[in-house]
C-alpha cells in the first residue's frame, strides 16, 4: 500500500472542513446555549452532532489518542515523564462535553421545552425523548467506565428548572443499573410505538444517525443493554447472567445489532449530512509520528496472518514493523526518520473523510454473545466468536473500500472487498486464534479479537474492556521516572472539585488513579 507523506501540511484543511460543517449543521440544529427557543428535534440533533459521538480532531488529539488508547496500547510511542498522566485540561474538556458541552445538558433543554408543551405536542414529541435517553445513557455509561461515580440525577437542573444548584455524585453501580433498567423501558416503549403521523414525516431529518428508523434505534438500545450487562458479569454475575440469557433466548423481543448492515454508525462525508470526518491531524501529530506499535502488529496481528493488517496499516520499508517497545527513544526515532516503521493506513484512517462516530457494530456483539455463552451455555460460543472476527473483518475493509480521500489526495485501496474465504478460514485456524483450550483461554481469545476489533474507532470502549477482563495482557512500557501503568480510573477535574466542592467531599476519597470502577473487580 503506498507510503503516506507524513510531513504534509492538513492545517487549512481542517478550517475549511470546520466552516463547511458548520454552515451545513445551521439547517439541522440550534445550540441551547444560544437559544431558549428550540424545538425538541433540533435539539435531539444537536446531542446526536456530539463532538464524542463524531470524528473530530479535537476528541482524537486531546482524548482518544492521549489517554484511552494509548492505555490500550493501539500505538507505538516513546517513554516520557509522565505518560500516563494526561493533560488535566483535556480531561476537563471531556467532562465538560457530556455536562454542559451537549449531551446532558441538551437533554435536559429538551425536556424543559417538553414540560410546556401541552398534552397532544407532548404525545407528538414523545418519540424525541425516548431516542434521546438512549443517547443519553449511552454517554453517562462511558463517563462511569471513565470515572466511576459521577453527577446524574441531579445534573443539568438549571436547564430543567431554572434553579441553581449543585449535582451530587451518584454511585457508579446504582447509575449502571438505572441505565440497565431504563433501556429495557425504552425496549417496551419501542415496541409498540406509533409515531404520529405529525412526527413521522419530520423524524428522519433531524436523526442524523439512524434516519428516523425506530427498528434501528431499538436495536441499538438493546444491544447497549447487552454490553452493560456483560461488563458487570463479573460484579453482579446473577444479573447478567439471567438478563443476557433473557435477551439472546428471545431475540424477537430484544432485538439487536446482527449484521454490519445494521450497525449504529454516524455516517460523515458523503452521505448522512455532508459532515467530514476530522482526525488526520489528531493521528498525524501522535508523538513522533502515527506509528504501529511492535505489540498489536507484530505480536498479534502479523505473527497470525490477521486478515485485517492490510486495511489497518501501511507498510514502511522494514515491512509490517511496529515501535518496539523495548528500545531507546532515540532508536525508535532513528527507525522513523529511516521509515522502517509501519504507520496507520493512509486510506482507512490517516486521510479518510469518510470514518464514521461507531456506537455499536455487529463484530462487538458476536464477542458479546461469544463470552456469553462460554461462560452460561444457551448458544454457541464458537459459532459467535468466529462470526465477529469476520464481521469485524468485513467492517474494516468496508471502510477502506467506502474511503473519501481528503484535500484531493488519491491513495491505493485494497484489491478486493474482503478477503478470500480461504484467507479468513485459515486465520480462524490458526493455533493462536482457533476457539480451542480452557474456558480461560478462550475468554481471552474472544477479549483479545474484541480489543483488535474497537481499535482507534472505540478506544474507551477497549479500556473498559481491558480492565475488565485483564486481556490482552499488554507490554506497555513503564513511566521512566515513576514505573507508572495507566491508571484503573481518570482523576475528576479539578473545576468540579472547586464548583462542586460539597458533593466532591463525598467521594473525595475516592478519587485516586489505582481507584477501580465498581465492574473491575479481577
Amino acid at each position: 500500500m503506498k507510503r503516506i507523506l507524513i510531513n504534509t501540511c492538513v492545517f487549512g484543511m481542517l478550517i475549511l472542513m470546520a466552516i463547511g460543517c458548520s454552515d451545513k449543521l445551521e439547517d439541522y440544529y440550534v445550540d441551547p446555549n444560544e437559544t431558549t427557543d428550540a424545538s425538541i428535534s433540533k435539539l435531539f440533533t444537536y446531542m446526536l452532532y456530539n463532538d464524542r459521538i463524531r470524528p473530530t480532531y479535537w476528541d482524537y488529539r486531546t482524548f482518544r489518542m492521549a489517554a484511552t488508547a494509548k492505555f490500550s496500547l493501539y500505538y507505538g510511542f516513546s517513554e516520557t515523564n509522565k505518560m500516563y498522566q494526561p493533560s488535566t485540561g483535556y480531561m476537563e474538556d471531556r467532562w465538560e462535553s457530556f455536562y454542559s458541552g451537549g449531551i446532558m445538558n441538551t437533554y435536559k433543554s429538551m425536556e424543559q421545552t417538553y414540560q410546556g408543551m401541552n398534552e397532544d405536542d407532548q404525545q407528538n414529541n414523545e418519540i424525541f425523548m425516548q431516542l434521546g435517553k438512549i443517547v443519553l445513557y449511552d454517554e453517562a455509561a462511558q463517563m462511569v467506565d471513565l470515572w466511576g461515580d459521577i453527577p446524574f440525577s441531579e445534573a443539568g437542573a438549571l436547564n430543567l428548572t431554572n434553579a441553581m444548584g449543585k449535582a451530587k455524585f451518584d454511585d457508579a453501580s446504582e447509575v449502571y443499573s438505572t441505565i440497565i433498567d431504563g433501556l429495557d423501558i425504552i425496549n417496551t416503549y419501542l415496541s409498540t410505538v406509533e409515531v404520529p403521523s405529525s412526527i413521522e414525516g419530520q423524524l428522519a431529518s433531524p436523526d442524523i444517525l439512524n434516519g428516523g428508523d425506530v427498528a434501528s434505534w431499538r436495536r441499538y438500545a438493546n444491544s447497549l443493554r447487552a454490553r452493560l450487562l456483560l461488563r458487570i458479569s463479573d460484579y453482579d454475575e446473577a444479573r447478567a447472567q439471567a438478563e443476557l440469557t433473557k435477551m439472546f433466548n428471545d431475540e424477537s423481543t430484544y432485538p439487536m445489532v446482527s449484521t454490519n448492515e445494521e450497525n449504529i454508525l454516524l455516517d460523515m462525508y458523503p452521505e448522512g449530512g455532508n459532515f467530514y470526518s476530522e482526525i488526520t491531524n489528531a493521528l498525524l501529530e501522535l508523538g513522533f509520528g502515527p506509528y504501529a506499535g511492535d505489540f498489536m502488529l507484530d505480536d498479534v496481528m502479523v505473527a497470525n496472518n490477521d486478515p485485517r493488517t492490510d486495511v489497518f496499516w501501511d507498510a514502511g520499508s522494514g515491512g509490517f514493523v511496529g515501535v518496539p517497545t523495548d528500545a531507546t527513544t532515540n532508536e525508535q526515532q532513528n527507525l522513523a526518520n529511516d521509515g522502517v516503521l509501519a504507520t496507520f493506513d493512509t486510506l482507512t484512517f490517516l486521510y479518510n473523510w469518510n470514518i464514521p462516530g461507531v456506537l455499536f457494530t455487529a463484530a462487538e456483539m458476536n464477542f458479546i454473545k461469544a463470552e456469553t455463552f462460554e461462560k452460561w451455555g444457551g448458544g454457541d460460543a464458537e459459532g459467535a466468536y468466529q462470526e465477529g472476527i469476520k464481521e469485524s473483518i468485513d467492517f474494516y475493509y468496508w471502510l477502506n473500500q467506502s474511503a473519501v480521500e481528503s484535500n484531493s489526495f488519491t491513495f491505493s485501496r485494497v484489491s478486493m472487498d474482503s478477503p478470500a474465504e480461504s484467507t479468513i478460514n485459515d486465520y480462524l485456524s490458526d493455533p493462536d486464534i482457533a476457539y480451542t483450550g480452557s474456558t480461560a483461554e478462550k475468554i481471552e481469545k474472544i477479549a483479545t479479537q474484541k480489543w483488535i476489533h474497537y481499535f482507534i474507532l472505540q478506544p474507551g470502549q477497549a479500556w473498559s474492556e481491558i480492565r475488565r477482563t485483564g486481556y490482552p495482557q499488554l507490554n506497555l512500557p513503564e513511566d521512566p521516572t515513576t514505573g507508572e501503568l495507566p491508571p484503573a480510573r481518570l482523576l475528576y477535574p479539578p473545576t468540579e472539585r472547586s464548583n462542586n466542592g460539597t458533593n466532591y467531599a463525598a467521594v473525595a476519597a475516592k478519587d485516586t488513579r489505582d481507584t477501580k470502577v465498581f465492574w473491575d473487580v479481577q
